[in-house]
């Protein structure tokens, strides 16, 4: 079953991701204006919180989170990080992730 609110779109943008104990940059895989996809083999706790600035064409945003789900290397997957925002994110920010992910193919359409 899909819970997601918004649409997803396939980006190349980089992400450093900051948790209370590690410090690592990766690639979004995707973005919404719910959360973000982040490729890397580093591993957080899912529940772990994270404070992450996200390389947008309109400028850096910055936001907070929690891992949701880790995803594991395997043959045809990409491993990383599925990290919702909290409520960190302004109306401006969710604007700007909105007319980014317009542009874009969307991975997923919610019903």
């Amino acid at each position: 079953l899909d819970r997601r609110v918004s649409d997803r779109s396939v980006v190349e943008a980089e992400v450093s991701v900051a948790s209370d104990s590690q410090f690592f940059s990766g690639l979004a895989g995707n973005v919404s204006a719910g959360g973000v996809f982040v490729a890397t083999y580093r591993s957080l706790p899912v529940g772990g919180r994270v404070a992450m600035q996200i390389a947008l064409p309109e400028g850096d945003i910055l936001a907070t989170g929690t891992v949701r789900w880790v995803r594991e290397a395997s043959s045809g997957a990409m491993p990383g990080l599925g990290i919702a925002f909290d409520g960190s994110l302004g109306e401006d920010d969710i604007r700007r992730i909105e007319r980014f992910c317009a542009v874009r193919a969307p991975l997923l359409h919610d019903d």
